[in-house]
């Protein structure tokens, strides 16, 4: 038998009480959750047992423990809960049980993007007229790409470039994406029934995705947190009445007891009031008018703070070291800052955090909220402290912490995208046959020839570096190539053991130089000699040997091999002698030199010719040795001839090649299809020597993170890497064209109109059919329509074609414009083939106005002179422009370097800080952006790119760390500092000299009372900081300010100190030096300390030699007595007339004072001065101390006017 006390009918049902329930069933839920109350149980037992109201603070209450504080209340139950107050005239009656859900809003719909002041706008951005954006717009719209645009569309864009119509590009799809975000909001909040007027204006009138996330934040979705799980005991209508200030919550001390219910876990009235905290709390910080002031308070103010991990083991993080203890603000921190101090923070080396003014947040916070009359002020005043310190500034953080790095990927991004299109750009070798070598150690070297289109002819492997060491015959490898196909040009990568095998390639390209400079005489056929065999396999000789026959290169013929011996004396090696798959330690020794053998290919018995320092050839005989029949451990190898081989090219030059990514294309499936049948080594060695041919054909095929040109390119996500690059290797292989009949699909991929499947049938198409001799006959590839001809076709060059034009940049709708204006001026497309008739047509196109042309074929005069540009240099290549590699024939080493040293570098890689400069060393050396030019530049870019050859100077070595400091200003042109005069030449004249009745500037008169007091020593100021100034101190005017100290009586005013001891100037706020900041002085007439008798007399200037006396005050001639001063006032200074050279008397330079000025005209007044007699010595005293010197007379303690300083 169970039964519910009696309780009070409620008059609100979003302040419905905790109802009480019959023991053993849990009360119903608010209105809110929409959840009905469980059927009535037959038995307490059966529907409420002890665990689920048992709770961790509460001891369990069942149905066998009534409760013991009603049993004296006859009419009530044991089983049930305790009565609640009642408040009968507050809440209303109780909702139903199950209301209906509320029927979906109507939801507005956003305007199309762009709308047309949209476009007035982005015209007013761009400085463009506004019909030229409606037309990119629509030309967008109609599926043109970019570059086809660009090039082929000019009449309608105006002849916009790239970038601009990238611009629009970019900002259309920012619109159309921002109206998408915001029909997707409005439609959410309708979906929730609660959507407003002001709700809905706000998000249409929202200018970014930032503000539309904010007015979206409340209605979003949200995990599980503290104001959550009040909301799901029944609380949210609670809070939402004190925050609307409802008078039905006015009392809350009635209010709040009716809410404690045990079964929600709502204990006390605490509980109850702690809860609807939470949700109040998450009210005020996804307020869209608060979080924006304050999120522009925090990139004003905070400071990014970065300290060391306390778990870092000692010498761990060194990199670091510069961010154990870092503090910058963050709208000045630069990218690359940001990125490093992310990357360390991954690595849990270093901590990071944001620190801003929590109390300015908070007044910040309450200035825009709606509290100064709320009558629950007292209650949300620390809601709102709670709300900033859990809620909105640790989101804030987050926000900036994250829009942070993204700026920093966006710059990063752009860098990488800037050096890309310069390594993209870079000019191909061209026309050229390529010997490329992969260094490695352990696994030898690769070496691969490449002809002049990059087909591999031959590769193979040597081991000139450890453990094998077998540098003769890596060398006599690379000749038989060298000479065997004529490569001139050998591509060494940059990767391991790069510097060593520059070494061995510039002693052989050195070996060659020097055979060709003293080629050996031929001689007569030499009999073998026998040498005298030891234990250790080392033949002796002691006769001379004979004349050489051979040169050089190591020849073989008739079973003798003839290798080339540095000319070094005294030396003894033993190195392994290849006998048949047995090695055996050789050495041959020649007088007082001693040559290395390595013959590979000799059997046992048969004699090595080896070529001696003085050129003679020795023979050395090998005995049959029982290690002959130890087994082999690989079948010899074929030998080494160069028997008939021509002589090795001229102008033979290396080149080091960057290998960033080339492992990673040689088991990339792209390397794979393309060479399915070659290891992964020799992939990687093709891809070296192909950068050098074609760069921009090779680099295509590597993902962009592994270039290596960039700035933590690797702590952006590839995927966006991916696609921010993708428009510039679009841009820059449409800007150069593509062979038809030779790109591969990686290339073709990015052609415009082209995607990879389109690509893939065009290649199989030329497989199947044969080269392309026509463009007409792209139509018939499979998914080849018109659409995609018409944005393809003109990128798409055919060489040695049926029509010359193919080869041109004119495209298919525009030849019969073409071959007219060729008619016109007596020639035909087939005349573009000759380069005689070539010659006589850029002639007459210098000549030809192309608007007249334009006019009378009825075609734009962008096109036309698009077509005299193409036909004047068909098949020009705009990369022809750029510089050359740097090729190379001798090795640079880091012990080479001096300060000053000129050397020829090639910029790897441009940073934001300076550039990286290969010179030829195994480290790249630095050039600060500092010693870029002798002007300031902002961006290193504004200079140079990567890819440039340029002149730079050696700084600074340092040997320990291997690092160059270079500089590109040559040596005397550096920047020079802002000239200042000398101390006595400064302003016209010096300090302690200036004179004609003006005070020098920086003095202040003497203050009388009232006058405002004297700024001096006044305490530098920081930034301005918000809110209400301090109180003024005691005796502290309107006019002063604290941390004034008066000047004690008798000291000087105004002067100053010499100028080389001046002392560094305050900061921002502070005194002038000299005291001459604060307000304008008061000059004229009544101004205090205005001189209105005469003139006192000017004292002469002291001799040379005499010492100075009070600061710059010249003291008396010996003999006399100086004036007494005044008591308490400063003693007078002497005041000379300033000195006024002879190009201020003639107008050749201004003068810079007053004082200067009234000199120079009482010149000009004065008859010039007779020549001057020499006075006795007593005369010249007595004139020295009545007199000073004139104006332009120079006196014995000044220097002559030529010899001052400027």
């Amino acid at each position: 038998m169970n039964s519910a006390d009696p309780t009070p009918t409620p008059t609100n049902p979003d302040l419905e009480p905790a109802a009480h329930a019959p023991a053993g069933e849990p009360p119903a839920a608010p209105v809110s959750e929409a959840v009905a109350p469980p059927p009535e149980s037959p038995t307490p037992v059966e529907t409420a047992p002890a665990e689920q109201v048992t709770t961790s603070d509460t001891p369990a209450v069942t149905a066998e423990a009534p409760a013991t504080e009603h049993a004296s209340t006859p009419a009530a139950d044991t089983h049930t809960a305790p009565a609640a107050p009642t408040i009968e005239s507050v809440l209303p009656p109780p909702p139903p049980p199950a209301p209906p859900a509320l029927p979906p809003q109507p939801v507005p719909q956003v305007p199309q993007a762009p709308q047309p002041n949209d476009l007035s706008r982005l015209a007013q951005d761009l400085q463009i007229r506004k019909a030229q954006v409606e037309a990119v717009v629509q030309l967008l719209d109609d599926g043109n790409t970019v570059p086809f645009m660009t090039r082929y569309r000019k009449e309608r864009t105006g002849g916009l470039d790239e970038v601009q119509i990238r611009r629009i590009q970019d900002r259309i799809t920012h619109l159309r994406e921002l109206a998408n975000k915001k029909q997707t909001v409005l439609r959410s909040i309708a979906n929730q029934g609660k959507l407003t007027d002001d709700l809905v204006q706000a998000i249409l009138t929202a200018e970014n995705l930032k503000r539309v996330d904010d007015l979206y934040l409340p209605f979003k979705a949200k995990k599980k947190t503290l104001a959550s799980e009040a909301r799901e005991k029944g609380l949210e209508p609670l809070a939402l009445a004190i925050w609307t200030r409802d008078p039905a919550v006015a009392n809350l001390s009635e209010v709040l007891p009716g809410m404690v219910d045990p079964w929600k876990q709502l204990h006390t009235v605490d509980d109850v009031l702690t809860g609807v905290r939470h949700i109040l709390a998450e009210i005020v910080a996804e307020r869209a008018e608060v979080r924006g002031p304050l999120r522009a308070f925090a990139w004003d103010t905070a400071l990014l703070v970065s300290t060391k991990t306390e778990t870092v083991p000692e010498g761990k993080g060194a990199e670091y070291r510069d961010y154990f203890d870092f503090k910058e603000p963050i709208h000045h921190i630069p990218p690359h800052r940001i990125l490093a101090v992310n990357r360390g923070e991954r690595e849990q080396i270093i901590r990071i955090r944001i620190q801003w003014d929590a109390t300015q947040a908070k007044d910040i916070a309450l200035y825009h909220l709606p509290l100064a009359d709320h009558p629950h002020r007292e209650l949300l005043i620390p809601v709102v402290g709670d709300a900033l310190d859990r809620l909105l500034m640790p989101s804030l953080e987050r926000e900036v912490r994250r829009e942070m790095t993204e700026h920093a990927q966006d710059h990063a991004v752009d860098i990488f995208a800037r050096n890309l299109r310069s390594l993209l750009m870079r000019a191909p070798l061209g026309g050229r046959k390529v010997l490329a070598i992969d260094p490695g150690v352990r696994t030898g070297c690769k070496v691969a020839v490449l002809d002049e289109t990059g087909t591999l002819i031959e590769d193979g492997v040597v081991y000139p570096h450890a453990p094998q060491k077998k540098v003769a015959e890596a060398k006599l490898k690379l000749e038989q190539l060298i000479r065997k196909y004529g490569t001139a040009v050998i591509a060494i990568g940059n990767g391991t053991a790069c510097r060593e095998t520059e070494q061995i390639v510039s002693d052989l390209i050195a070996e060659f130089e020097a055979r060709r400079l003293n080629p050996a005489p031929a001689a007569s056929p030499i009999e073998p000699v026998t040498a005298d065999t030891h234990a250790a396999g080392t033949a002796h000789t002691d006769a001379p040997a004979h004349t050489a026959v051979s040169t050089l290169p190591a020849v073989e013929s008739a079973g003798h091999t003839s290798l080339p011996v540095s000319p070094v004396e005294h030396l003894s090696t033993e190195t392994p002698v290849h006998t048949g798959g047995v090695e055996m330690a050789g050495t041959v020794h020649i007088g007082t030199a001693e040559a290395t053998v390595v013959s590979p290919g000799l059997g046992a018995g048969e004699t090595a010719v080896v070529v001696a320092p003085s050129g003679d050839t020795v023979e050395s005989s090998v005995v049959h040795s029982p290690a002959v029949e130890a087994p082999a451990k690989a079948p010899p190898a074929p030998a080494i001839s160069l028997e008939g081989l021509p002589e090795p090219p001229a102008d033979i030059a290396y080149v080091i090649v960057n290998e960033a990514g080339a492992s990673d294309y040689s088991a990339s499936p792209v390397a794979k299809d393309e060479f399915p049948t070659l290891d992964a080594t020799t992939r990687g060695t093709i891809s070296i020597g192909r950068r050098l041919q074609d760069p921009l054909a090779e680099l295509v095929k590597i993902d962009p993170q592994h270039v290596g040109v960039g700035l933590y390119q690797h702590d952006v996500r590839v995927k966006y890497l991916k696609e921010s690059v993708e428009t510039v290797i679009e841009s820059c292989v449409n800007g150069v064209g593509v062979d038809l009949n030779t790109a591969s699909v990686p290339l073709l991929r990015h052609v415009s109109g082209l995607n990879q499947l389109v690509a893939r049938e065009l290649v199989e198409y030329r497989k199947q059919h044969g080269p392309f001799t026509a463009r007409e006959d792209l139509r018939k590839v499979p998914q080849m329509g018109d659409t995609r001809f018409t944005q393809a076709a003109g990128f798409l060059k055919i060489r040695d074609g049926a029509d010359p034009l193919d080869a041109t940049w004119v495209h298919p709708e525009s030849y019969p414009q073409a071959r007219q204006i060729l008619a016109d001026l007596g020639f035909t497309s087939a005349d573009l083939g000759d380069k005689e008739k070539l010659s006589q047509l850029r002639e007459k196109l210098k000549t030809t106005n192309p608007d007249e042309i334009a006019a009378k074929l009825d075609a734009g005069a962008p096109t036309v002179r698009d077509i005299f540009d193409a036909i004047a240099r068909p098949g020009r290549d705009p990369r022809e422009d750029r510089p050359q590699p740097i090729f190379r024939k001798g090795v640079l080493k880091l012990e080479d370097l001096k300060a000053g040293m000129e050397l020829k570098g090639e910029v790897l890689n441009v940073v934001d800080f300076g550039a990286f400069v290969d010179v030829g060393l195994k480290d790249s050396g630095l050039v600060h952006i500092s010693q870029m030019a002798n002007r300031y530049i902002k961006s290193p870019y504004d200079v140079i790119a990567v890819g440039d050859v340029v002149s730079v100077w050696v700084m600074n070595v340092d040997p320990d760390r291997r690092r160059v400091s270079l500089s590109m200003i040559a040596p005397g042109q550096e920047r020079r500092p802002p000239e200042r005069r000398p101390q006595g030449e400064r302003q016209g004249g010096e300090r302690g000299e200036r004179q004609g009745g003006e005070r020098p500037r920086g003095e202040r008169p003497p203050q009388q009372q009232g006058d405002r007091p004297p700024q001096g020593d006044r305490a530098p100021q920081g930034p301005r900081q918000q809110g209400p100034r301090p109180p003024q101190g005691p005796g502290q005017g309107p006019g002063q300010r604290p941390g004034f100290q008066p000047r004690p009586e008798g000291a000087p005013q105004g002067d100053r100190p010499p100028q080389g001891d001046r002392p560094p100037q305050r900061q921002f706020g502070g005194q002038r030096p000299g005291g001459g900041g604060g307000r304008p002085q008061q000059r004229g007439p009544g101004a205090p300390g205005w001189r209105t008798g005469p003139k006192p007399p000017p004292t002469p200037a002291a001799p040379p030699g005499t010492p100075a006396v009070g600061g710059d005050q010249a003291s008396p001639a010996p003999g006399t007595t100086p004036p007494a001063p005044l008591p308490g006032k400063k003693p007078p200074r002497s005041r000379a007339t300033p000195k006024i050279s002879d190009q201020q008397k003639t107008g050749k330079e201004p003068v810079y004072s007053f004082a200067q000025l009234a000199a120079l005209l009482k010149a000009k007044d004065e008859p010039p001065p007779a020549t001057p007699v020499e006075p006795a010595p007593e005369a010249k005293a007595a004139s020295a101390e009545t007199s000073a010197p004139p104006a332009d007379v120079i006196s014995p303690s000044e220097p002559p006017s030529g010899q001052q300083g400027s």
